[in-house]
């Protein structure tokens, strides 16, 4: 396949020098069209089960989070295979035991772990199927806290894209901590273009009350993507404006007002290592220039089995948390949108066809026309242009906003 693209790029150069491209074009370009061939995936059946752990030790007061499942091939449709009725528990080797109890969905919680930094720890995994699972001794981080969360209007990617890149700046004073790594959970506040105060239900319509009203949601959405950075090529331990998320011009999520919670985590160096591998095999390979996959090593072993590969790494630290918020107002000609809704517009109807348009085709009424008039009537809209739930949000304000 590489011999055959060299010929089609060098074949390609040639037309036209030393010969009539007429003569060569034809053969050559049939010839190219084979370069490109479809790829078909190995089938599900080769494809082991391994066992997948995602969770870290919340070495302080929140609570810790392990969820269990098993691999999936390229082709399957499920989205995720828990892995149910197992026994889970942090163990300390001074000897204390902390049981997590399953939750749904291959998830086990255990509230308020306030491990002792002194002491290391494992997460030992009993699954149903009679395989015992452990990690290797873990050192609990004492995470700094956030210095600051920032935010500049800017450009970033080849594209040169317009919008608000939101950063996490943060040090530690005594310099031991050197590696970190971010989640966060976002939420926007957006509005439809019309208002709806009305409601229609059994051929009448009714006023909306102030909480059932759906001319304003909220949408939370938490992170995905690996965010990690050490200062351990520095003389001190800070890390200052690390891109957490980019939002670019134009969409709905500065519309109103936004709000990111951000979730700061100490380290160790191999910890490090195991989340800086993941992020060049899932988010960095796209061409030749990327890192190219590599093995992604954990620090979980099968005991009842030491060759079985067990994908996940797991570490404990204390956490650190911050929010802030960034109103609309500050982007007055960025054209941030109110909804993903273009064509909205507004129409007349009467009583007597109440059935057709509420019943029939689902408009929405938004509020009643004052007189005069001759019968009852309503101004009236499609559903996506006065339902904020109808993309995704929750019309029930946060406590925090």
């Amino acid at each position: 396949m590489y011999l055959k693209f060299l010929f089609c790029k060098s074949a390609y150069r040639s037309i036209g020098i030393g010969m009539p491209s007429a003569l060569i074009f034809v053969p050559i370009f049939i010839f190219c069209l084979s370069c490109k061939q479809p790829f078909t995936s190995p089938t599900n059946a080769s494809v082991p089960s391994y066992l997948v752990v995602d969770g870290y030790l919340n070495a302080g007061t929140d609570s810790t989070f392990i969820t269990l499942s098993r691999t999936r091939g390229m082709d399957s449709t499920i989205k995720g295979i828990p892995e149910t009725n197992a026994q889970v528990s942090v163990l300390g080797a001074s000897g204390a035991i902390y049981p997590l109890t399953e939750q749904a969905g291959g998830k086990y919680l255990v509230v308020a772990l306030n491990l002792n930094p002194a002491d290391n720890y494992q997460l030992q995994i009993l699954t149903k199927d009679g395989k015992k699972y452990l990690s290797d001794p873990i050192s609990v981080v004492q995470t700094p806290p956030i210095d600051s969360i920032s935010w500049k209007m800017n450009s970033t990617g080849a594209d040169n894209k317009l919008g608000v890149t939101v950063y996490a700046n943060t040090h530690d004073p005594l310099n031991k901590t050197w590696y970190y790594r971010w989640e966060y959970v976002e939420t926007w506040e957006y509005h439809t273009v019309f208002d709806s105060y009305d409601y229609y239900s059994d051929g009448q319509v009714f006023g909306r009350n102030v909480d059932s009203l759906i001319n304003a949601c909220w949408f939370t959405e938490p992170s995905t993507n690996i965010t990690i950075a050490t200062s351990s090529n520095l003389s001190q331990d800070i890390i200052f404006e690390k891109p957490l998320v980019f939002i670019p011009q134009g969409t709905q999520k500065l519309g109103v007002r936004y709000s990111i919670l951000v979730k700061q985590y100490g380290t160790t160096k191999q910890s490090y290592e195991y989340w800086e591998n993941l992020k060049k095999n899932t988010e960095l390979t796209g061409s030749i220039f990327d890192p190219q996959p590599s093995q992604v090593a954990g620090n979980i072993h099968c005991q009842s089995n030491p060759g079985e590969t067990v994908l996940g790494y797991v570490s404990a630290s204390t956490s650190q948390q911050a929010r802030i918020f960034i109103e609309s107002r500050l982007f007055p000609s960025w054209g941030f949108k109110t909804i993903p809704t273009s064509g909205c517009s507004q129409i007349l109807v009467t009583q007597d066809s109440f059935l057709y348009y509420f019943g029939g085709r689902g408009l929405i009424p938004l509020f009643e026309k004052p007189p005069p008039r001759t019968m009852i009537s309503f101004w009236a809209t499609m559903p996506a242009c006065a339902d904020c739930t109808l993309q995704g949000g929750k019309a029930q304000k946060p406590s925090y906003w």
